[in-house]
């Protein structure tokens, strides 16, 4: 009897998700570098697969708490898995349509907690706040700008991180930071065409689409609500005039 490919694949990929699900949750593993891999390939195996994420959700039904707190204890190693299950709620939202996807949204902790504005959010803010340490964090902090934009929400975001500056008495430290960084992202990306294609590609958005906000973001239109300047205030601004975007 010949063997039914998609149904294999399926079962590997059940098999490598749970063993790689333990190693992270039980294994009490300390090497930033093999628990980075664990996060990963954990978010490779269930990005875009509804099927993953119910059966995730099957296996770690009690101790999901567990699990949320390693990935924010450890947010610079699990980033890689916080852009995939953003990017998978994201589009299970458009496929409301079938029973399955509405089932699994409705059920699944881990697309529960990141459906949560203010969850997003946090992990927004925390992501600008160590993107020094990996340009990873950059990118997946521009996959949340990206979909609240899509979403005629990126103002919201903006304003949010500049009110959370305010509540942490760094009024513009956070914005300037993340402005300069986008400067880095551009010359890194728009350069290197194989770096454009790898996030065009694992993202499943179009690298143009990546281009258009950073360009929005470093608007130099103060009147703009989509630019990061419109939200430092001008005693706590710190960017090179000559360096906004026309």
């Amino acid at each position: 009897m010949k063997a039914n490919i998609p149904e294999v694949e399926a079962l590997v990929n059940t098999d490598r998700s749970l063993h790689i699900l333990f190693c992270i949750i039980d294994s009490g593993c300390t090497s930033r570098d093999v628990l980075q891999s664990y996060f990963d390939l954990l978010g490779e195996l269930m990005k875009f697969n509804i099927d993953a994420f119910k059966r995730f959700n099957k296996y770690v039904n009690t101790p999901e708490k567990t699990f949320l707190t390693q990935i924010n204890s450890s947010l610079v190693d699990s980033n890689m898995l916080v852009r995939c299950i953003t990017l998978s709620l994201d589009r299970f939202e458009s496929q409301t349509e079938d029973v399955k996807v509405v089932e699994v949204l409705s059920e699944c902790c881990l697309l529960s907690y990141m459906a949560k504005v203010e969850n997003r959010l946090a992990f927004l803010f925390r992501l600008v706040n160590i993107i020094n340490e990996n340009v990873s964090c950059l990118n997946t902090s521009l996959v949340v700008l990206m979909l609240a934009r899509r979403k005629a929400k990126l103002p919201f975001y903006l304003n949010a991180l500049r009110e959370k500056e305010y509540a942490e008495k760094y009024p513009g430290c956070l914005l300037n930071n993340f402005h300069n960084l986008l400067r880095f992202w551009q010359r890194h990306y728009l350069n290197k065409d194989k770096d454009s294609t790898c996030l065009e590609n694992s993202s499943c958005i179009p690298f143009s689409y990546w281009k258009e906000t950073v360009s929005v973001l470093l608007g130099s239109d103060r009147t703009s609500l989509c630019a990061i300047a419109s939200y430092i205030d001008e005693p706590y601004m710190d960017l090179d005039k000559d360096l906004l975007e026309d």
